[in-house]
């Protein structure tokens, strides 16, 4: 019994260093962006394309999870895929042309949606029983690393430039990449393809996922969460740069806007399958858009920062809920589910960051960060409504 124990848990810790690694690929790109913006020349709205195009590579993920990725040998993919987010994040660290570096960034994009989304299916597969906990867990351990990434990103940035953040903090992430390889040993020894099932039959069971009671608010709710947490990732370092001129306060600011969250999220871990999630996205995202608003027309840079911090704390469990839910309403289906739900994410990657950045051009940044709010607010109703139904299908 004890042996198992001791068997389960290292593949949860292997699970939640993937998770890491892909902790460190955003948090980091959302740190150094400034910089990379000023090494390429770039404009704001060009470098928001730049952050979505990982979307092409990601919503090539989420439509393979929604046809045939439930057919695959899901623990092979996300180590295979955790190693690569490794070697393209060092990559990056490298001058290059800049159409090479977008490729970088769309296959940097497919290797995070690949661990983004299968680490939630091999989690519940790994821990069947009471999976929300773990999953919250895990995206605790997402914010941890995205707490510190910044801070560490920016004490190596200032000796050893650009592509010494890159180098160093890639290649930490690959050496726990690296355990994953050697606890999931086993599973990488067998095929990749563990069940050939006809698309017909797959395209059959994606139907049947998506009109699954509560799968249409989820997806939903997918794209309003992702357009805010994105929006706040990938600009809120620029933002206060911007405002103080320094780079250190960029990277306190994120590493706050993480520390809501994960404090959020541990908090919560406990609690995970005590309250309605419909009940808790709604309200956690009604509170946290009016902070947000506050912080965006706050004046003193260190009062933005405390009340960015308590908005990502009201927010911080809006991914892992939704994500635990939807493989909740499909549970035979789990990557499919998921694929929904991250077809929503790269899809405000997509199209939300670049309009963003471009609002940002015209009348400041901070200005079009108020609009980040919008999201949170449309997505209250859409909760209410998922609390309803997922209350008439436990009744039933």
């Amino acid at each position: 019994m004890i042996k198992e124990y001791k068997r389960i848990w290292k593949k949860v810790l292997a699970v939640d260093m993937l998770m890491l690694c892909v902790s460190f690929s955003i948090s980091i790109v959302g740190q150094m962006f400034e910089t990379i913006k000023e090494v390429y020349s770039l404009s704001l709205s060009q470098a928001g394309m730049l952050l979505s195009v990982q979307s092409i590579g990601g919503l090539t993920v989420a439509i393979m999870s929604l046809l045939v990725i439930d057919s695959f040998n899901k623990k092979k993919v996300i180590v295979i895929s955790g190693v690569l987010i490794c070697v393209f994040l060092i990559i990056i660290g490298i001058k290059m042309p800049l159409s090479i570096l977008f490729i970088v960034f769309i296959i940097l994009g497919l290797s995070t949606g690949m661990v983004n989304l299968l680490t939630n299916a091999v989690m519940i597969e790994t821990v069947p029983k009471n999976p929300e906990r773990y999953i919250n867990f895990m995206h605790m351990i997402f914010s941890l690393g995205a707490v510190l990434a910044p801070i560490l990103s920016h004490a190596i940035f200032l000796h050893y430039g650009l592509s010494g953040v890159f180098f160093v903090m890639g290649g930490f992430a690959l050496f726990w990449a690296l355990y994953s390889v050697i606890v999931f040993r086993n599973d990488l020894r067998k095929k990749l393809v563990l069940e050939k099932i006809s698309l017909k039959v797959r395209y059959r069971e994606m139907i049947k996922v998506l009109k699954n009671p509560g799968m249409k608010e989820i997806g939903i709710i997918a794209i309003l969460t992702s357009c805010w947490q994105l929006t706040a990732i990938y600009y809120i370092s620029s933002l206060f740069s911007g405002l103080t001129g320094s780079i250190a306060d960029g990277a306190y600011a994120l590493s706050v806007l993480f520390l809501g969250l994960m404090i959020s999220r541990l908090l919560y871990t406990k609690f995970a399958t005590k309250f309605s999630p419909g009940l808790v996205l709604a309200i956690g995202s009604f509170l946290g858009a009016a902070v947000w608003i506050a912080s965006m027309l706050a004046s003193d840079a260190q009062v933005k920062i405390i009340l960015l911090g308590i908005s990502a704390f009201f927010c911080g469990n809006n991914f892992p809920i939704t994500f635990s839910t939807s493989c909740k309403l499909s549970p035979k289906n789990t990557a499919a589910a998921l694929g929904e739900a991250f077809f929503g994410y790269y899809l405000a990657l997509f199209v939300y960051l670049p309009i963003i950045g471009a609002i940002g051009e015209s009348i400041g940044l901070n200005n079009a960060l108020i609009f980040a709010a919008l999201p949170l607010l449309i997505l209250v109703p859409v909760a209410v409504l998922l609390h309803k139904k997922m209350k008439t299908i436990r009744a039933a």
